[in-house]
């Protein structure tokens, strides 16, 4: 008879695998910054140092270097430093992505996209703004209202991000000109 593997034994082999290709293609920075990076709730350092498969004081002393330059934020919570992905940041990432990546055009386009998708769930639902729909809903709310909030404000949120591309791509055009 032979010694039979259960999923539940190839799995966690499988995980211990990733784990272990993740430690040898990464420094430990880059894997506390990539669990920094996910994490939108606040995390203490050890539960940051076990995602990223480092000690505590490792995931203490790169906490310290991502918070220094803006990628960390901390909070304060019961004697425990936490920490969390700084939004700012990661926002404008986003805005500078985007307006490396797209053409004016395409960003313009995109935002054409966006504002007639609102259009149709303002008409749809017959509010001016997701909130105005969320309050609405009660306990009978039709079938995808509440999807449609959650699409609403995301759709509303890439629209600003979108603008706000373009934006930056301007003034950093007008800011290469005048030098």
């Amino acid at each position: 008879m032979g010694a039979e593997v259960n999923d539940h034994d190839r799995e966690g082999n499988t995980v211990a695998k990733a784990g272990e290709d993740w430690k040898e293609s990464t420094t430990a920075l880059e894997r506390v910054q990539q669990v920094v990076e996910q994490t939108r709730t606040p995390k203490t350092a050890g539960e940051i140092a076990d995602e990223a498969l480092v000690s505590e004081p490792t995931a203490r002393k790169h906490l310290r270097s991502l918070v220094e330059v803006g990628t960390a934020a901390t909070t304060e919570d019961q004697n425990a430093t936490r920490y969390a992905r700084n939004e700012d940041t990661m926002l404008y990432q986003r805005i500078r992505e985007l307006s490396a990546e797209h053409s004016r055009d395409e960003l313009i386009a995109s935002i054409r996209e966006m504002k007639e998708r609102i259009g149709a769930l303002e008409t749809e639902y017959d509010a001016a703004s997701p909130e105005e729909l969320a309050s609405s809903l009660g306990g009978d709310a039709p079938p995808g209202a509440w999807e449609a909030v959650s699409e609403w404000q995301t759709t509303e949120r890439n629209l600003h991000i979108a603008q706000a591309a373009i934006n930056y791509g301007r003034a950093r055009d007008l800011g290469a000109a005048s030098q």
